[in-house]
């Protein structure tokens, strides 16, 4: 029973109060469902600003996120999205990546593919290594044009040692299959730094993992080799020459290279 000295306008204000609180509280699910809503209609319309904007406000309001309409968002966003958006798609293919309970299918490796090269694309390469990284250790496979790219970029950046390391680690796993024009842009780039060692390592490691080399990649890095030459590189030239040969007549080739 309410006390009689209590005024019953002030009654009406707590009470009115009381309800405006509890509409509010009611009304906060719903709004988010609007909003997922929003989201959902947005990628249907292959909106990606306005999905990206639904997104960010459904991240405000910590709403439970849906991991394959988010790997939905990403593709969208990385296939129909400006340049400048290609770094949201990678931040929400990551975050998917990261969390341990998300089950990976074919369409999380088609949105991580076309995520890598929005972010190549827009020189985003940053992005695109943690990507990378992030779809590795969940043993996504990338495609060899996506490889590709990737190991241009990086030699594009002057970020050579890292492009070695990817070839490598790409050609031993046997998951993808580089070819020669995978290897060329590093082995040049690696010859353009005097470094006969490590192009004969680099030439043998893909060798060994059945990659074929033709006249055509040998003789970019003959020709490039002579250009640079002085005399201080003649036995380390000569020892180039001979291990180019003897892969050509490994693999029944004419040798034609001579040493200056």
């Amino acid at each position: 029973m309410l006390s009689s000295s209590v005024p019953r306008g002030v009654v009406r204000r707590v009470l009115l109060r009381g309800l405006s609180s509890s509409a509010a509280t009611r009304t906060l699910p719903t709004a988010s469902v609007d909003v997922k809503l929003v989201l959902e209609s947005s990628i249907a319309r292959r909106e990606s600003s306005r999905a990206l904007a639904a997104f960010d406000k459904l991240q405000q309001e910590s709403a439970p996120q849906d991991p394959q309409l988010l790997q939905r968002l990403a593709l969208l966003v990385a296939k129909r999205g400006q340049p400048h958006e290609a770094p949201r798609a990678a931040q929400i293919m990551r975050f998917l990546l990261s969390h341990p309970g998300f089950e990976t299918d074919d369409a999380t490796q088609l949105a991580a593919i076309y995520t890598l090269d929005s972010c190549l694309r827009a020189r985003r390469l940053e992005d695109a290594l943690l990507l990378f990284q992030a779809a590795k250790e969940k043993a996504i496979l990338v495609d060899l044009p996506a490889v590709d790219a990737l190991v241009k970029a990086l030699v594009d950046s002057h970020r050579v040692d890292e492009a070695v390391t990817i070839v490598k680690n790409i050609t031993a796993q046997h998951d993808v299959n580089p070819t020669e024009q995978t290897f060329q842009p590093v082995l040049v780039a690696v010859m353009q730094q005097k470094r006969y060692e490590d192009v004969m390592a680099l030439i043998e490691h893909g060798r060994v993992h059945e990659v074929d080399f033709s006249p055509e990649t040998y003789d970019l890095l003959v020709d490039l080799s002579l250009e640079q030459y002085t005399d201080k590189d003649v036995d380390r030239l000569g020892k180039f020459m001979e291990y180019i040969n003897n892969a050509l007549e490994a693999d029944g080739m004419e040798p034609v290279y001579v040493a200056c």
